[in-house]
């Protein structure tokens, strides 16, 4: 790409404010369970759990305020989840609880919205992303027993990436070289946004049965931190997706418009889901703080 693209060289999805909920998918490494994180509007979030075996949902808690849902993860076997989060009055911390349902087993403040989160590195092993976070650490939780997983306290610091990089290697992604040129564009509906330019992206494919998933950083636009999926040989995935992702049983869930859908490899080939459902129009009956 030699030049900037002007905005309306760009799908709309990442120039326009959203008129549907933003949906991000955790999946557990080895069971067939996965979390959806709703936010709509801006600041009310819902959590959501998803059997990708059953295709039962739980819907779990409403939280006005912000996860940081990049540098959000599950444990392996899904029953546990680590977050960073502002409440409703801009204070902010990271915790663990048991999803859907976001009351802390352990919690500790975090600086901002600098750093914060964490990932499940093993089975066993959770590292936390405060090593800059004042003086606490979700690691001096290691010998209570709350947990049946040790907390690693990991020296890294930074926004999305040194948590959200990890979360993709473990799982399965490959990077496919170094990262694109970010430079500033002027959006009607922005007050800073960057484009990353010439990004080569991730590569994951389960088997060789699988079509190759493929993933591009955009840069940080209307709607944050942007990304976009393409699946090799299917025009399935276009720029309205918010995520998508392999399951642990080789099934591919897509976050798209408010609603979530998953395709076995014999609904990939009919394009037609083996699951959907449409969550743009929950509303919670009383929000949480």
């Amino acid at each position: 790409m030699d030049s900037l693209p002007q905005p309306s060289d760009l799908p709309t999805a990442w120039t326009e404010p959203r008129k549907w909920a933003r949906l991000h998918l955790l999946r557990a490494h080895k069971s067939p369970q996965a979390v959806i994180i709703r936010r709509k509007p801006s600041k009310l979030v819902h959590v959501i759990a998803w059997n990708t075996s059953s295709d039962e949902l739980e819907y779990g808690s409403w939280f006005k305020g912000r996860l940081f849902a990049e540098r959000c993860d599950l444990s392996w076997d899904g029953k546990w989840m680590v977050y960073l989060a502002r409440g409703a009055q801009g204070d902010t911390w990271n915790g663990i609880c048991n999803p859907p349902w976001l009351k802390t087993v352990a919690d500790v403040p975090n600086f901002g919205s600098w750093a914060g989160g964490g990932y499940f590195s093993d089975e066993r092993t959770l590292r936390s992303n405060d090593q800059r976070c004042y003086d606490r650490s979700l690691s001096e939780f290691h010998r209570t027993g709350k947990t049946p997983f040790s907390i690693q306290r990991m020296d890294s610091g930074g926004e999305v990436f040194p948590i959200l990089l990890s979360r993709l290697e473990r799982d399965g992604w490959k990077r496919e070289g170094d990262p694109g040129e970010e430079k500033e564009i002027s959006l009607k509906n922005s007050s800073y946004s960057k484009l990353c330019l010439n990004d080569p992206g991730w590569s994951w494919r389960p088997t060789p049965q699988h079509p190759m998933l493929r993933m591009y950083y955009r840069g940080y636009l209307v709607g944050g931190y942007t990304f976009e999926f393409q699946l090799e040989g299917s025009d399935l995935l276009d720029p309205e997706i918010d995520w998508a992702t392999w399951d642990a049983k080789g099934d591919l869930l897509v976050a798209r418009r408010g609603g979530v859908e998953k395709y076995s490899l014999s609904a990939l080939k009919t394009g037609i889901p083996d699951f959907s459902m449409d969550l743009e129009h929950l509303t919670p009956a009383k929000p949480s703080e």
